[in-house]
């Protein structure tokens, strides 16, 4: 039997945890592809301007000379010769590099799990070249940045003076300041959002309240095709405000949006059974 597509409750609208969470992805974003631009231009700035001067001084033989193929990896490769780093160190640096290629490539695919579209989110989950995010990214550059900043001491390496970290500066720590601030508010909104999930699966239950099988909210009698509700899915859905659901858990058991729950309570009049009128009887004449 076909499963019935979910349907959120909050249509198009992207909530304010997923928001956030979006925009600490956008600068985190930003960041890993400076970083790791930077940090290829200073693996081949070590090597290549100490070899140049080697070249000159002890007419040593360039390992990366320009114009070569694949030099940042022939560069790694010499700095894995000079115990600069070790072979694992390697493997990251490339995979760090790599990733920065999808964050430019394939942004789309990074946040396809963010989106209010259900059929978005499931390409996103379980799409087989659909790239995961990675939230270390941003921190293991930074160690890598200060790894080699620290060569020069280390591995009497020469570099060239550059003035993008400087450019760059105000920026970085406005979207390190902002990542950090941001991480403290998601933190707090999972937890509300994991407390608000706790109490709405609670309120799921219709246990003995006679909306079960065919009465029950999500029966296919009480849609239409196009999901307006029909006459009985409207009583049914009064019937849940009854009981004293929230609006979030008669979205979810109707299968509509929170929008349509709203306009439907606005309808909706509570009644007390005991102030309706009861059955009028006949005046009786006397004999």
């Amino acid at each position: 039997m076909h499963k019935p597509r979910f349907t959120d409750p909050l249509g198009s609208t992207l909530p304010a945890l997923e928001q956030n969470i979006l925009k600490y992805r956008a600068m985190q974003m930003l960041l890993v592809m400076f970083y790791a631009e930077e940090l290829k231009r200073e693996i081949l700035d070590r090597i290549q301007a100490t070899d140049g001067w080697l070249v000159r001084v002890k007419g040593q033989a360039e390992r990366v000379p320009k114009g070569i193929k694949n030099p940042v990896d022939k560069a790694l490769n010499a700095l894995i010769a000079d115990g600069a780093i070790k072979p694992s160190e390697k493997k990251e640096i490339v995979e760090l590099i790599d990733y920065r290629n999808m964050v430019a490539h394939q942004m789309h695919n990074m946040l396809g799990d963010l989106s209010p579209t259900r059929y978005a989110r499931d390409l996103a989950m379980f799409g087989s070249n659909v790239p995961k995010y990675k939230y270390d990214a941003v921190k293991r550059l930074q160690h890598y940045h200060k790894l080699f900043d620290e060569m020069y001491r280390t591995h009497h390496y020469i570099m060239t003076v550059n003035f993008n970290s400087m450019l760059f500066r105000a920026a970085e720590k406005t979207f390190l300041s902002e990542i950090k601030r941001l991480d403290g508010k998601i933190k707090w909104q999972l937890n509300e959002r994991n407390a608000a999930i706790k109490k709405l699966n609670a309120e799921m239950s219709l246990k003995g309240t006679g909306l079960e099988g065919e009465y029950a909210p999500g029966h296919p009698r009480s849609h239409h095709k196009d999901k307006r509700l029909t006459q009985r899915g409207a009583e049914i859905c009064y019937r849940l405000f009854d009981l004293g659901k929230s609006e979030m858990a008669v979205a979810h058991l109707m299968r509509i949006s929170l929008l349509a729950v709203k306009k439907r309570k606005k309808a909706w009049v509570k009644v007390d059974i005991e102030t309706l009128p009861g059955r009028k009887y006949a005046r009786r004449r006397g004999g």
